[in-house]
């Protein structure tokens, strides 16, 4: 689905979604990169904090609207790149803008010229809890970061009143579960990690890597 430039707003710059940005800079952390691909531009803010980060590392952009300036128009479905030439490939906040169906084919492509790590964030509707006081860093580690919690009455999900989403985690059909069967259905990939923002627990990081 094409997004138009005008949603990409002062309204789009939100406290969060800069929170957002700067935790796909540290997925970079520790990781020697040399070139990064970025999977829907968006404001084109990732471009610029990436390369101010990492001086040496080349920044490519990818987006289907034109009109977004991209370095590259094309679609998730087909990259033009060989294989395992980013380093890091970033693809947040974009998958849930395709049919479902497509899902599993577009991330495939993207482990394909990815080398290192792939970094997904997909909007997540599911109760998210956590506890932090001083102290609960260590007691509760986990409860620090957040956990989320069982989805007791889960919705339909409805294109009409979600904009431009074609799904995202927590409605029905569409379970944590299924999406980590999904993603893990990909030969050679783990799930390196994933978690969901305490600041935006809306969107729901997970970091892909190649199994070695």
């Amino acid at each position: 689905m094409k997004i138009i430039k005008e949603h990409y707003g002062e309204s789009y710059l939100s406290k969060t979604r800069w929170i957002s940005f700067i935790e796909q800079v540290a997925s970079l952390e520790g990781i020697e990169i040399n070139k990064v691909a970025e999977i829907g531009v968006g404001p084109n803010v990732m471009n610029f904090i990436v390369k101010k980060t990492y001086p040496d590392c080349k920044y490519v952009t990818i987006d289907i609207n034109p009109d977004l300036k991209p370095d590259f128009v094309a679609s998730v479905l087909k990259l033009p790149f060989q294989e395992n030439e980013m380093d890091v490939t970033f693809c947040c906040q974009v998958l849930e803008h395709i049919p479902y169906e497509m899902f599993v084919p577009a991330l495939k492509e993207i482990v394909r010229i990815t080398k290192k790590r792939v970094v997904i964030s997909i909007p997540d509707v599911t109760p998210f809890f956590y506890l932090r006081f001083k102290g609960s860093r260590r007691l509760f580690k986990r409860l620090w970061k957040g956990i989320s919690l069982p989805n007791l009455f889960t919705a339909v999900f409805n294109k009409k009143t979600i904009d431009q989403h074609f799904w995202e985690i927590g409605y029905e059909g569409y379970s944590l579960k299924r999406i980590e069967s999904d993603i893990k259905s990909i030969a050679g990939i783990i799930i390196k990690e994933h978690f969901r923002l305490v600041d935006r627990p809306y969107w729901h990081y997970f970091y892909i890597e190649k199994s070695k």
